[in-house]
């Protein structure tokens, strides 16, 4: 009974996150952008990489050195990174502020989701947490610390999709596959 009861325990603290293969609205990302780009629409292969934090989680800003300098080695082609700050009560000062103090400020854009509408569709339940859309669909999601600029090109190539479905068992997102469901 004890097993049993563990058991379900366990399966009850799993993560629930958004499913690989899920649409991302443009309508549903962070309203509050402060720094550097905010994606108008999903451009055709695109790589969005959104990495969610606060200012209090230690293990979140241990990972802001590190996607700047993911940031440093991929940007200039059609990766981008942005940060999403998931405190409500944080303004675009406060955030300048609060990086001004940091070693490393990121240079990367940078939102708040004011609403929580970008971590409830994500179903965000832990932090940190990266994100990345593709066409406008999630392709990978997980610690930041875990991402490299090689699993970044990987994915942002264009047969990428199809492999990771493949892998992954997740419905394919790529362009020419997209094009067949159609």
């Amino acid at each position: 009974m004890k097993t049993l009861a563990l058991a379900l325990l366990c399966a009850l603290a799993l993560p629930v996150m958004a499913a690989l293969g899920d649409v991302v609205a443009k309508e549903e990302l962070p309203i509050e952008w402060f720094a550097g780009e905010k994606p108008q629409a999903w451009p055709t292969d695109d790589l969005w990489v959104f990495e969610c934090w606060t200012t209090w989680c230690g293990p979140c800003l241990r990972a802001i050195p590190h996607m700047e300098q993911l940031w440093n080695t991929v940007k200039g082609g059609n990766i981008h990174i942005a940060g999403v700050n998931l405190q409500r009560d944080k303004t675009p000062e406060n955030l300048r502020e609060f990086f001004i103090r940091q070693p490393v400020p990121p240079t990367y854009s940078m939102a708040i989701d004011t609403d929580n509408r970008f971590a409830q569709k994500m179903k965000i339940i832990g932090i940190p947490h990266a994100v990345i859309i593709r066409n406008g669909k999630v392709v990978w999601q997980g610690h930041p610390m875990s991402l490299t600029p090689e699993t970044l090109r990987e994915l942002a190539a264009p047969a990428a999709a199809c492999d990771a479905a493949t892998e992954k068992k997740a419905p394919c997102i790529c362009p020419k596959c997209t094009a067949k469901a159609q």
